[in-house]
C-alpha cells in the first residue's frame, strides 16, 4: 500500500516537472522574434537602374558625383552606373496617421563593374541595410546592354535568392536612372508604377507579355533562346511602354516597333485582348475598329526537299467596337458581316507578315518556329539547327489562313 502511494507521488511530481518544462519551452518559442528588426529600420529597394558609366549622371551633375561614386576597385573598370530606388518608411507623428506612417523614395548611385561590389559600396550611402525582397523592376539602358550583353548585367540578380523571379525587366534608349526619378500621376513609386503597367500587357497589344520576367529570361538564356525585353520611353515627363528589344545569345540585336510587337503576339497566339483598326474601303477617311475577345493559332511546318515552309491557321472572335461610317452599313445582313470579317482577316494577315519579315531581317526566330520544326521533323531539325537563325529561317515562307467571327456589332446600331 505504501509502495503504491509512493509511486503515485513520484508520478505526480514527474508530470508537474514535465508540464513546467513544456511551458518554458513554449514560452521561449512563442514569445516573439528576439532578433526582430522593425520595417522602419530597413531600406527596401523597389527598382534597379543600370546605365553605362560614362553617360548621363556624372557628366550632367558635375565632378562631385564622380568623386562620391569613385571607390577602391581592385579589379575591372568603371563600366556600369548602378542606381537604386529606395522606399523609406518613417513613423507618423500625428494621431490621424498613427499606424500607417509616411512613405518616400530616394535614389542612390555608384559606378563599377561587379554588381555585388557596387551594392556594397551603395551600402555606404545608406544608414540602414538594403533589402531586395521587394524589387519590382529592373531597368536597363540600351547603351549598357550593347556594351557587354545581358550576362554581366543580370547574372547577380539571377543568383540572388532575395530577388523574386517575377521581377519585371525593361529596356530604354535613354538613361535608366531618370525613370527612377519619375513621379507617376498615381503618386506611387515609379518602380511600382512600371511593374504594374507591365502586368496590364493583356490590355495593350503593343507590349510583349511573354517571357519578360527575370525568371523567364533566365530560362530563355539557359535554353539558348532569344530574349525579349519590353521597351519603355520617357519624354516630357510622360512614360510609355511599347515595342520591344530582341537579344540573341544575350547580345542586343535591335528594337522592334509596336506594330511588329502586335503581329508577333498574334502570330504566337498570345493576344487575349486587342483592337484592330482599318480604313473603310467604301468611305475614305472613316475608321472601323474590331475588338478581339479570343484567339487561337496552329503553326505547322512542311518540308519539300530542301524547302521549308509553315502554315499558320488563326481563329479570332470579337465584336465590331467602332464604325465611324456605320450609318451607311447594314450590319443586320449576313453578307455585310462577312465583308467586315474578311476585312479584319486581311488586316491581321498583313500585320503578321510584317512582323515575320522584321524577325527574318533581324535573323532572330522570335516566335519559336524552330521548336515546331524540331517537334514535327526532328531529323530535318538536326540538319539545320546549327545555322537556323542565320541561314534557314530568313528564307522560310509563311502561308497564313485567318478566320474571323464577328459575334456582335454593339448594343445599338
Amino acid at each position: 500500500m505504501l509502495t503504491d502511494m509512493g509511486g503515485l507521488i513520484r508520478n505526480r511530481i514527474f508530470k508537474r516537472w514535465t508540464g513546467c518544462i513544456l511551458i518554458l519551452i513554449l514560452s521561449i518559442c512563442l514569445s516573439g522574434c528576439w532578433d526582430r528588426r522593425e520595417l522602419q529600420e530597413r531600406h527596401f529597394v523597389l527598382a534597379v537602374a543600370i546605365d553605362k558609366a560614362d553617360e548621363g549622371l556624372g557628366a550632367e551633375r558635375g565632378k562631385d558625383v564622380d568623386r562620391v561614386e569613385d571607390f577602391v576597385q581592385p579589379h575591372g573598370s568603371k563600366l556600369y552606373r548602378l542606381s537604386f530606388q529606395i522606399l523609406q518608411l518613417t513613423p507618423s507623428n500625428n494621431s490621424e496617421g498613427a499606424g500607417r506612417g509616411n512613405t518616400s523614395t530616394s535614389v542612390i548611385s555608384t559606378t563599377g563593374e561587379s554588381m555585388l561590389e557596387m551594392i556594397w559600396d551603395l551600402q555606404g550611402q545608406s544608414n540602414k541595410e538594403l533589402w531586395f525582397d521587394h524589387v519590382q523592376t529592373i531597368i536597363i539602358s540600351d547603351a549598357a546592354a550593347k556594351q557587354g550583353g545581358l550576362q554581366p548585367i543580370l547574372d547577380f540578380y539571377h543568383r540572388n535568392e532575395e530577388i523574386r523571379w517575377l521581377t519585371k525587366v525593361v529596356i530604354t534608349d535613354g538613361e535608366a536612372r531618370d525613370l527612377l526619378d519619375y513621379k507617376p500621376p498615381s503618386g506611387e513609386a515609379s518602380g511600382l508604377f512600371i511593374a504594374n503597367s507591365l502586368r496590364m500587357y493583356a490590355k495593350s497589344q503593343h507590349v510583349p507579355g511573354w517571357h519578360t520576367d527575370l525568371g523567364d529570361i533566365s530560362t530563355s538564356k539557359d535554353n539558348r533562346r532569344r530574349v525579349l525585353l519590353p521597351r519603355i520611353e520617357m519624354a516630357d515627363d510622360v512614360v510609355k511602354l511599347g515595342g520591344m528589344a530582341i537579344f540573341k545569345n544575350e547580345k542586343f540585336v535591335g528594337y522592334v516597333d509596336e506594330y511588329a510587337t502586335q503581329g508577333g503576339k498574334l502570330m504566337g497566339g498570345l493576344e487575349r485582348s486587342a483592337v484592330i483598326t482599318f480604313q473603310c474601303p467604301e468611305h475614305s477617311g472613316s475608321i472601323l475598329a474590331f475588338e478581339l475577345f479570343s484567339h487561337t493559332t496552329k503553326i505547322k511546318p512542311h518540308v519539300e526537299g530542301e524547302k521549308i515552309y509553315y502554315t499558320l491557321d488563326i481563329n479570332i472572335r470579337g465584336n465590331m467596337a467602332e464604325m465611324q461610317c456605320r450609318l451607311q452599313h447594314d450590319t443586320i445582313k449576313d453578307q455585310d458581316i462577312h465583308k467586315l470579317e474578311q476585312l479584319v482577316a486581311n488586316v491581321v494577315k498583313e500585320n503578321i507578315l510584317y512582323s515575320f519579315r522584321i524577325f527574318q531581317d533581324l535573323k532572330v526566330d522570335a516566335s519559336f518556329f524552330g521548336p515546331k520544326l524540331e517537334i514535327y521533323e526532328p531529323q530535318v531539325w538536326e540538319r539545320v539547327k546549327d545555322h537556323w537563325d542565320d541561314e534557314v529561317f530568313p528564307k522560310t515562307s509563311l502561308i497564313i489562313s485567318v478566320n474571323v467571327v464577328i459575334e456582335g456589332v454593339g448594343a445599338h446600331q
